[in-house]
């Protein structure tokens, strides 16, 4: 069995205890599929993506398409050739998407292989969010008895979540929600986070999605710096599995444009670049006019700016109608 998680200290941790004790291997898959555009044959559109995800997030393009091509080569020559794969993902947007990803893949590249879903929530106790970063490698040892053989049946299902999720119309996953009704356990979490995904697009009140509007709100109560915002925002979208690159996208779009919602305060430092590290003083904000009209339902954001932004596999320039 390989077991495959998405954070290298998970890795760092779990590694020993799968080699020394069921002769297994562990392999960390990193993406960024909360962030667009997102397809449903992912690896077909790589160097697109990457060149979006620069204007998006700030990561380089170059960065992107050498840690993509080196995952890819490591996933035909390390994943493919295992009879069994353990997923080891959380019930956030961030860790789903990965696991629907990666289900989808396998269905169609290994599809004699046996994969299983390692649940957090198979072990009472730990958040269902952020769990198994939190772990050390002997309460993580205990999820391996624990795994989901993923059927035929929820195979097919997290497919069409997929499928939904990087659709070009979202109207497919409200349509994929409402059919799949009632949802038991652990599999309502996949329910759960495309639910919040769908909060993340603009509003027909004011065309902000739920961190911008959140952001807003923060800055208005008196939050200003990048740190101080992320760390306020993060736990009121534990669904989300924000990171600080993500983050930072959100930010450089609500601070640009023809009608920017929020501006840097005449003695502040830039906003803190990607992947460098963050002074607690850097990028504070302040409501612009604008920012204030939006925030009192006055004027709508995506209306005036046209909104411009991937949201899974849709590109969203205005309100969701």
């Amino acid at each position: 069995m390989i077991h495959i998680v998405n954070g290298d200290i998970v890795a760092e941790r779990l590694r020993p205890v799968a080699r020394e004790r069921w002769n297994e291997e562990v392999w960390v898959y990193r993406e960024l599929l909360t962030e667009g555009p997102v397809y449903p044959i992912f690896e077909r559109y790589l160097a697109y993506r990457a060149l979006q995800l620069e204007k998006m997030c700030g990561l380089p393009a170059s960065l992107y398409l050498q840690m993509s091509n080196e995952q890819e080569r490591s996933w035909k020559a390390e994943v493919l050739q295992h009879p069994e794969i353990a997923l080891w993902f959380e019930h956030d947007l961030f860790d789903i998407t990965m696991l629907l990803r990666l289900t989808e893949r396998l269905s169609r590249e290994h599809p004699e292989a046996a994969v299983y879903w390692i649940d957090i929530s198979a072990v009472p106790g730990h958040d269902r969010y952020h769990g198994f970063g939190a772990l050390d490698a002997d309460q993580l040892a205990l999820y391996r008895e624990h795994g989901i053989r993923l059927n035929v049946e929820a195979i097919s299902w997290m497919h069409h979540a997929w499928l939904a999720y990087t659709s070009p119309n979202p109207r497919k996953l409200v349509r994929w929600i409402e059919e799949s009704g009632t949802v038991e356990a652990p599999f309502d979490a996949i329910v759960e986070a495309m639910r919040f995904h769908l909060r993340r697009f603009p509003s027909r009140d004011d065309g902000l999605g739920v961190v911008e509007r959140l952001t807003l709100d923060a800055v208005a109560d008196g939050a200003s710096s990048f740190l101080e915002l992320y760390q306020h925002i993060g736990p009121h979208v534990p669904e989300y599995g924000l990171g600080d690159m993500q983050y930072w996208g959100y930010l450089r779009r609500l601070t640009s444009g023809e009608v920017p919602l929020l501006s840097l305060s005449a003695a502040s430092d830039p906003l803190p670049e990607p992947l460098r590290p963050v002074e607690s003083s850097a990028g504070r904000l302040l409501l612009t006019e604008a920012g204030r009209r939006v925030r009192s339902g006055e004027s709508n954001w995506a209306r005036e700016r046209g909104y411009a932004r991937w949201l899974g596999g849709a590109f969203v320039t205005n309100p969701t109608p």
